[in-house]
């Protein structure tokens, strides 16, 4: 008997793997007691598993750098478990090999379930945020079920590029639930409108981009031209209604029209398919409505007028972190310790834990080689044959990582390897003996800091 297409016996991890991940995706930035049970969690599936077949340009680097910010955390704290978002990162290959370890329908049954579980938090987000306004008389960037704006901006751009790729995969990735994914779309976009979240809209705009010049390659100027307007139509109404939504909140006195354009948002999800269709067929129609992306996107500029002064003042955090860069290039000043000495120091207190350029912020705290090697992997994943929408999901997250700090937050980090890994057949295989050494390395790494944070809070 075959459930979603799969025998009991490859369905059985991937069950497994949902509730540690939906675990994990919505603890957001995440502690160490969770993201380490987790993490021996994971280990044990993957000791299970046949051999994998991970892109050893991508593990090997990561597993280096991992292994020097463990040296830089041991070097200040004289432990490997402390050391704010260390001892969580292992995690990342750890989640990778294990990805690697799954056939390709696995991984797509993975990748959907976790949309669902996006689309679940946008759900949620969007209700709060009209009980707010209706009830409440509150209205203000919605931070949702993450409670923090930046950070649901971003994990809803990487989900909405994730159901772009899910549903845009071959017939054998599909499932039986997996015509609903296209009706999502719009509670993604309306929800990430509510965050006036720059940042992700520039990192989205940066995706959609890479999106237009890979067709390019491949049709003619015209079909390209069509498919940007019908695609920039369909965001523009889904983002144009969580804009409404907020305006409605937060510059009128009949917040109660919330509950309205809700039902609105409700009824585009429903008829979302049908609407592609027209835009499909009505080119100058998709131009129009594409046309009014450019008055959503002012509107948005103008509900935040700080975001320059903001945009500035990151700029200017990370010339503070190249200082400490090219002051302490070995190992770094230490994970946890730039917002200390940036306190102490004569220059501008920015008061916040990370530099918002993830590159930066490592080069500062973990030193020049950890740098270097998460580099390293970023230009691997981008000279990748990947999908063109994973790849355009990659390319958001990094540059989204080189205006904030979404490298350091387990539930964004998490949604992106399930979402855009694609571990090549072409790769070599780790003999089992070897994937399961690595998978036993990694859990007792785990059960240490797990040990160690029990004794600690104890």
């Amino acid at each position: 008997m075959k459930i979603a297409g799969l025998s009991p016996g490859r369905l059985l991890l991937p069950a497994a793997a949902l509730p540690i991940l939906f675990v994990l995706i919505f603890n957001g930035v995440g502690d160490v007691f969770l993201v380490s049970l987790s993490g021996l969690l994971l280990c044990a599936a993957g000791l299970l598993q046949k051999s994998p077949r991970p892109d050893l340009k991508i593990f090997i680097p990561f597993i280096l750098y991992c292994l020097v910010s463990l040296l830089s955390a041991f070097n200040v704290y004289g432990t490997i478990a402390s050391g704010s978002y260390v001892p969580k990162q292992l995690l990342f290959p750890t989640l990778y090999l294990l990805m690697a370890s799954l056939g390709r329908r696995q991984r797509a049954l993975l990748r959907q379930m976790c949309v669902f579980f996006a689309v679940i938090a946008a759900v949620v987000s969007l209700g709060q945020f009209t009980v707010n306004a209706v009830f409440f008389d509150k209205a203000g960037r919605l931070g949702g079920v993450l409670g923090n704006p930046n950070a649901l901006g971003i994990f809803l751009v990487i989900s909405w590029f994730a159901l772009m790729h899910a549903a845009s995969g071959q017939k054998e990735e599909y499932f039986f639930f997996t015509a609903i994914l296209p009706h999502l779309e719009p509670l993604l976009l309306a929800a990430l409108a509510l965050t006036l979240s720059m940042g992700s809209f520039a990192a989205m705009a940066a995706g959609i981009l890479a999106i237009l010049i890979k067709k390019k390659r491949q049709a003619s100027f015209g079909e390209v031209f069509r498919y940007a307007c019908r695609s920039l139509a369909k965001v523009s109404l889904g983002v144009g209604s969580g804009v409404l939504l907020y305006l409605t909140a937060a510059r009128t006195d009949a917040p109660w029209f919330c509950l309205i354009l809700l039902l609105y948002i409700v009824a585009l999800a429903a008829f979302w398919k049908k609407l592609d269709l027209f835009l499909g067929e009505y080119s100058k129609a998709a131009a129009a409505v594409s046309l009014g992306g450019f008055f959503v996107a002012a509107v948005i500029m103008l509900s935040r007028p700080s975001s320059v002064e903001t945009f500035v003042e990151r700029l200017e955090m990370m010339r503070n972190g190249i200082h400490y860069l090219l002051r302490y290039p070995v190992l770094g000043i230490g994970p946890g310790q730039w917002r200390i000495y940036n306190r102490f120091s004569n220059e501008k207190y920015f008061n916040t834990w990370y530099i918002h350029n993830s590159l930066i912020h490592v080069g500062a705290e973990l030193g020049v080689t950890a740098m270097a090697l998460l580099l390293a992997v970023v230009v691997r994943i981008l000279k990748k044959d990947l999908k063109p929408w994973a790849k355009a999901g990659c390319i958001a997250f990094f540059f989204h990582n080189l205006i904030d700090t979404v490298f350091f937050h387990t539930g964004a980090m998490t949604l992106a390897i399930v979402a855009f890994c694609e571990p090549d057949l072409q790769e070599k295989e780790l003999k089992g003996h070897t994937a399961k050494l690595l998978f036993g390395a990694f859990a007792l790494v785990f059960f240490y800091n797990l040990c160690f944070y029990i004794i600690k809070k104890g």
